[in-house]
């Protein structure tokens, strides 16, 4: 008998998720830490708003949420859908997504989202069925660059914050919230507001067709060697490749499921 419980433990959440993702395309390399440090507070998600699966007192299956206010409506991720290898095509995905989506609707939560990355066809196939719909894709790209030149001027993070919420690109682990929790610092060049941390540029907030340019240069004003851009936008994703950025051979869709109280 399976049955469904909302807020598990962490550790219990761990373990779980641990097991399902043991056969996972992409190696997660998935400790205590990683699990706690990114899956959790990187990139958002609460156990609060999660669903763990029991075939009686074992768990079996996790879903994963985080919970965000994105352009003034409440969204809420699935940062992980796993389910231990001796459990699956038991219908325990359906079971949780339908715990998940009448949790929502109790939250009066406007969408559903979630990235996949493409050529999970199992994963697409199965979104697809709960009503999810491909939106935007999201590419991953890098760069390297040694040296620095002269460096970038550094502006307050609430004229960041001020300026990021009139634009209409949006990823989920790279909003104002990862930003802050990463330290990123703020910057502007010819016009355009950066947020960086480290080797990674988490927004160039610019006219679309400067943003390949801005990120270019902004490289050889940062201090390091190899840095990484996500982007949404297409556009920009051949302006990157024609500026000497790589794209990696990872890409994801980002789908969602509006929901109807």
């Amino acid at each position: 008998m399976i049955h469904i419980k909302r807020a598990p433990d962490t550790e219990t959440a761990y373990l779980v998720m641990k097991e399902g993702f043991s056969d996972y395309m992409i190696p997660l390399g998935l400790s205590p830490e990683v699990f706690q440090e990114r899956i959790l507070e990187r990139d958002g998600n609460q156990l609060e708003h999660s669903f763990i699966a029991y075939h009686g007192e074992r768990p079996v299956a996790i879903w994963l949420n985080g919970l965000k206010t994105i352009k003034k409506k409440t969204v809420m991720r699935c940062g992980g859908l796993a389910v231990d290898p001796q459990y699956r095509r038991l219908g325990i995905a359906k079971a949780l997504y339908d715990a998940q989506l009448s949790y929502a609707k109790s939250l009066n939560v406007d969408c559903l989202m979630l990235e996949v990355i493409q050529g999970n066809e199992p994963a697409i196939t199965l979104y697809k069925s709960f009503g999810y719909q491909t939106v935007s894709e999201l590419g991953y790209f890098h760069k390297e660059e040694s040296g620095q030149v002269e460096p970038l001027v550094e502006i307050d993070q609430v004229a960041f914050e001020r300026r990021y919420i009139q634009q209409d690109e949006y990823i989920w682990q790279q909003d104002p919230g990862v930003m802050k929790l990463a330290k990123a610092r703020y910057y502007e060049l010819d016009g355009a507001f950066i947020a960086a941390v480290n080797e990674s540029i988490f927004a160039i907030l610019t006219d679309e067709e400067e943003v390949a340019r801005v990120a270019t240069e902004a490289t050889r004003r940062l201090a390091g060697e190899l840095y990484h851009l996500q982007s949404t936008n297409q556009q920009v994703w051949e302006e990157l490749l024609k500026a000497g950025w790589q794209q990696r051979d990872l890409k994801q869709f980002i789908m969602q499921k509006p929901i109807s109280v």
